[in-house]
């Protein structure tokens, strides 16, 4: 079986909980050339605003904070020049689905779609959605997802969408973790929910430990394999073991989460490479990891 290496990933265009690089458009240009030397064929934007800040000004999130020039239309020109997928991420507000008050998120957020999509619609590079509000089994999010996605679909039929929950392990929360028979159990009953309206699932990996990640892989495989849905793998190629957010990943962790997932998924992503995979990142140590996993792809053939 050939290695399946990573091919796509999210970009972090809002500063959240890890620092802006302030990369220039020619940084961003420099920065798809590498993706593509990589690998990559598919780039998402995790979202376009986060609280207060927004990757372009918008009527519809009037935020304080924008970028200028608008950066989703940047990565989209930069997107089609390379040949690259992009896919395009909403609106995180942090205000009101904490409190679960889902019904002002999902407001906003159907206002988005449509400034989005008429926006970009016309970009070639455009290929699909992201739901960016992230799912477990606690925060029920088919209750966000479901009229995001239906909102979507009376806009455009065509472009698919993905979303990427977590594994409920010891590391997401360790006075209650899920293990996997019960997350396996939840998926199952979200999959049914969501039918027809999500073409792939790509769930980070950085929730549980180590030795329990093969179990978690295994038991979502058997469960997206009923449904027939797309099962990808969200590599965090940030580390969270350290006792700060965050560095980039030790070497020898990201290998052993690209050689658990070769088995079960249909495609790996990352969260994400311009900062943690990167001869570009503010961090150094990114560097040097991309030297490494990059040697790793020549010796197994993969570039």
């Amino acid at each position: 079986m050939s290695l399946k290496k990573i091919t796509g990933t999210f970009v972090d265009v809002v500063a959240s909980d890890i620092p802006s690089n302030n990369f220039t458009r020619e940084k961003w240009a420099m920065q798809f050339d590498e993706f593509k030397r990589m690998g990559i064929d598919t780039v998402i934007i995790i979202r376009v605003a986060f609280k207060d800040s927004a990757a372009y000004k918008s009527e519809v999130m009037k935020t304080s904070l924008y970028e200028d020039p608008d950066l989703v239309q940047i990565l989209l020109e930069e997107a089609g020049r390379t040949g690259i997928g992009l896919y395009i991420g909403l609106y995180d507000t942090l205000k009101y689905w904490p409190l679960n008050d889902w019904q002002n998120e999902v407001a906003i957020n159907k206002e988005l779609i449509h400034e989005l999509f008429e926006r970009y619609n016309k970009f070639p590079a455009f290929k699909g959605w992201y739901m960016c509000h992230e799912g477990s089994l606690h925060t029920h999010p088919n209750q966000i997802w479901k009229p995001l996605c239906q909102t979507i679909r009376t806009l455009d039929t065509e472009r698919p969408i993905i979303v990427s929950p977590r594994y409920h392990g010891a590391k997401c929360d360790p006075s209650w973790p899920v293990p996997p028979d019960v997350h396996a159990r939840h998926f199952d009953y979200l999959l049914t929910e969501m039918e027809g309206m999500i073409s792939a699932f790509a769930f980070m990996d950085g929730h549980v430990h180590f030795r329990d990640l093969p179990n978690y892989v295994k038991a979502t495989a058997e469960v997206f394999r009923k449904h027939g849905i797309a099962y990808w793998s969200n590599l965090e190629t940030f580390d969270r073991d350290m006792p700060y957010k965050f560095p980039p990943i030790e070497w020898s962790k990201l290998r052993f989460k690209l050689e658990t997932v070769q088995p079960y998924v249909e495609k790996i992503i990352s969260f994400e490479l311009p900062h943690f995979l990167s001869p570009y990142s503010l961090y150094p140590s990114a560097r040097n990891l991309h030297e490494r996993y990059m040697k790793y792809l020549e010796e197994h053939d993969a570039l």
